[in-house]
């Protein structure tokens, strides 16, 4: 199973963290991916302090994080990373402002649902994150 070049210009999967407050929707998302798109490896965590270490140690490709969590709020753990990792905010959340804020931070914003649609969208917004 070969993989495209990774952002740090190494061949193989892309390294996907996923973070959400809700360990179940966190790890079905997380799985989800891997399932759409079998060059992505995904791993998750509930705790936003552990997400920030796994970015700044290089660790991640891309990053897809609830907006609403109960420590800070998924534009607030971008703004801490400092990595310019890419990312999706993933949120139940309709906010434009907060959409708005996403994209000006060079972002993708992609409201939860309850079909399977949603994850192939989520991988296609990573695909078209990394090409960039």
């Amino acid at each position: 199973m070969g993989g495209r070049d990774r952002a740090d210009g190494e061949a193989g999967p892309h390294r996907v963290l996923v973070v959400d407050d809700s360990e179940a929707l966190a790890a079905a998302v997380a799985a989800s991916l891997e399932h759409v798109d079998s060059e992505f490896r995904t791993t998750y965590t509930t705790e936003p302090a552990a997400a920030l270490s796994q970015l700044r140690q290089g660790r991640i490709d891309w990053l897809v994080t609830d907006y609403e969590m109960p420590e800070t709020d998924g534009l607030s753990l971008v703004d801490r990373d400092r990595s310019d990792t890419p990312f999706v905010v993933f949120t139940q959340r309709r906010d434009e402002a907060v959409e708005s804020a996403v994209t000006d931070r060079g972002g993708a914003y992609l409201q939860k649902g309850a079909s399977r649609e949603q994850f192939r969208r989520l991988a296609a917004l990573v695909r078209e994150q990394l090409a960039d």
